[in-house]
């Protein structure tokens, strides 16, 4: 079993199905899409680019292709060492295909495993700034409440000085009345 990467620019189903006809019928086996295309989750901080970068390889590069060879660029030999490991390679894919098989779909598996734990640190992340945010709001009320409480108590406070100045400021015109009275009582003996 191989993994075959197609791309095609059409959503028609008839013309995907012909590009991966093609790709079959070519032995083609296409490129991983491009680092972090297509993943359904990012790193919840995004200035973490350790943490983002190495998510992205490894999208990119959890499938093991059983074909692929190691290039040589030696001068001269090149050539017949590429076309030696192909050999190798085609006439012993019965016996290293089930290894390479079970390598890929461990690496697909820890690769989703990875994107999904980080998009449930993405939404925990959100549902904590929520539950901030909520509690940042409901204390604000509670603030508010009592500053409604203090404002209130404040001018029921100034009223009760008010009323307590009037009284004051009738004793003192009767005290002073009764002052005068008195005295004109006694200037007219």
């Amino acid at each position: 079993m191989a993994i075959y990467w197609v791309n095609s620019d059409s959503d028609n189903a008839l013309t995907l199905m012909a590009a991966v006809e093609r790709a079959l019928e070519t032995g083609d086996t296409g490129t991983p899409p491009a680092p972090g295309a297509g993943s359904p989750a990012a790193p919840a901080d995004p200035t973490d680019t350790y943490l983002h970068d190495n998510l992205a390889i490894a999208r990119a590069i959890w499938s093991v292709d059983p074909h692929r060879i190691v290039q040589s660029n030696r001068p001269g030999l090149a050539a017949a060492i590429n076309a030696f490991q192909r050999l190798v390679r085609r006439a012993t894919w019965w016996y290293s295909l089930p290894q390479w098989l079970h390598i890929s779909e461990f690496h697909g598996a820890v690769v989703r495993v990875l994107d999904a734990l980080t998009e449930k640190e993405r939404r925990l992340d959100m549902r904590l700034r929520d539950i901030e945010q909520m509690r940042l709001q409901a204390h604000l009320f509670a603030l508010q409440q009592q500053i409604a409480v203090l404002r209130a108590e404040r001018i029921a406070l100034e009223q009760r000085i008010t009323a307590l100045e009037a009284q004051s400021v009738v004793q003192r015109t009767a005290e002073s009345a009764g002052e005068h009275r008195v005295d004109s009582d006694r200037g007219a003996t």
